[in-house]
């Protein structure tokens, strides 16, 4: 159990290193979320049609196992805690399989497609085995909510960053280490974020401190968790929003690179910018959310946040190629009210954490994230899975000029599709109910509890 003022405040080394875990995570995500596509369409070499159904297969399957790593995680016990082991045990099977993923084997074109679907399943499990206790350790490291949102702003910050150096610099280093071979570049690029990742999650492990603890006596069946997390309203309503986001960000993300590529007919060292301006943005944004919480609150920061991202994708759609100044204004606007979004969404679904355990006495914090982080997968599959089928639809040809009706399909997916996702989804976040008094005395009552165990 955690004892009084000892789970409050935290200290900038602790913040940043415990953000440096997802500076790790995201030279996974970053390429899976913006590149994965491209990989597999333009440099393994399958289909659009193929790739997205086998992306839905693995990220929306993926979402049980997910709960699986919660259930564990919260039954772990070791002197490190519950959660901080799984970064040690895991960042090296992590980064052997990444490697794997990003790998094009010499084989027939039905053995590469089993090489996929492998390699990418692998990848998606062993990711999720990681980052599930890494994200649910933000919610026990303290219950202070203003340090809560300032740590999960450094954890986006430093999320950025690795985000920034992914997107920037894989197209290059694909080119540069492959010397004319995309394969071999691909694959040695990754081999590079891979160790990386090892050190990073290292040095998150060896930061970081668990203070919150679950009751001594406490001892729960899953079946049980699973009854109190559908009960808990408000994580349902963090599960939807995560869910429809993601779906949203996959669309547009994966649309991102042929819209630069094949429509902007922008060469490498500008895409590069492209990505490096909106990290950074992002990072921005990440930074400015305890400002934004002082003046709003967390709930309606969020649902500001998602409007901003909205309106600002409307403009993708109308413009031109040579309206660069356009794409890159509206693209970092775009990328601070996410900044702001990303950090209150985790934010929140800690805060969904302590209600469980101040309606229920009991602390599920692993469960709690990994249910969340299930949402977040399935968004990721229907996301990859639409966005291949979208392009495949529109008539997409790999390496080709675009068609007309292949041009008009990646504007879409660039704007109004997800425009009108967000809008929708803000309209129905207002009715979300732990706001700022509800959570400060839900905190105060949980601390008294603890004090008296």
């Amino acid at each position: 159990m955690s004892h009084a003022g000892e789970s409050s405040r935290l200290s900038q080394a602790e913040k940043f290193g415990y953000g440096l875990g997802d500076t790790a995570s995201n030279f996974v995500w970053a390429l899976m979320m913006n590149f994965i596509m491209y990989f597999y369409t333009d440099i393994f070499g399958i289909t659009a049609a193929a790739a997205g159904t086998m992306l839905l297969f693995a990220r929306s399957t993926d979402g049980f196992f997910d709960f699986f790593v919660g259930a564990v995680a919260d039954r772990t016990e070791t002197r490190w805690g519950r959660f901080r082991p799984w970064l040690l045990w895991l960042c090296v099977p992590l980064a052997v399989v990444f490697v794997l993923a990003f790998t094009t084997p010499d084989v027939s074109p039905a053995w590469k497609l089993a090489w996929a679907w492998i390699t990418y399943n692998v990848l998606m499990l062993t990711y999720s085995a990681i980052n599930i206790p890494y994200g649910a350790l933000s919610g026990v490291m303290t219950d202070d909510s203003m340090e809560r949102t300032s740590l999960n702003a450094y954890r986006m910050s430093l999320a950025q960053v690795g985000g920034i150096i992914a997107n920037t610099s894989f197209l290059w280093l694909v080119g540069t280490l492959g010397k004319g071979d995309v394969q071999r570049g691909a694959q040695a690029t990754v081999a590079i974020f891979a160790v990386a990742a090892v050190v990073l999650f290292l040095i998150c492990f060896a930061t970081t401190r668990e203070r919150i603890h679950p009751p001594p006596a406490q001892r729960t069946k899953v079946r049980d968790d699973i009854k109190m997390l559908l009960a808990n309203r408000h994580w349902i309503a963090m599960f939807v929003t995560g869910l429809v986001t993601i779906t949203l960000a996959v669309v547009r993300g994966s649309a991102g690179i042929y819209y630069l590529k094949s429509y902007l007919h922008w060469a490498d060292d500008r895409i590069g910018l492209y990505f490096l301006v909106g990290g950074l943005a992002m990072i921005a944004g990440a930074m400015a959310t305890p400002i934004a919480v002082r003046l709003l609150g967390r709930k309606w920061a969020f649902v500001v946040s998602m409007l901003v991202v909205a309106i600002t994708a409307v403009p993708f759609y109308v413009m031109t190629p040579e309206q660069t100044a356009g794409v890159f204004t509206f693209h970092i606007l775009g990328m601070v009210a996410s900044g702001v979004n990303a950090t209150l969404y985790w934010t929140l679904v800690a805060d969904t954490a302590d209600f469980a355990e101040w309606m229920f006495r009991v602390r599920t914090t692993g469960i709690v994230f990994s249910a969340t982080t299930c949402a977040q997968k399935a968004g990721m599959g229907i996301g990859a899975a639409a966005a291949g089928l979208l392009l495949d639809r529109y008539g997409y040809v790999a390496n080709a000029e675009l068609s007309e009706s292949a041009r008009q399909g990646i504007l879409l997916m660039m704007s109004l599709i997800p425009a009108g996702g967000l809008l929708a989804l803000a309209a129905g976040f207002c009715g979300y109910g732990l706001t700022e008094d509800v959570c400060h005395s839900m905190r105060v009552e949980l601390a008294e509890r603890r004090l008296a165990r």
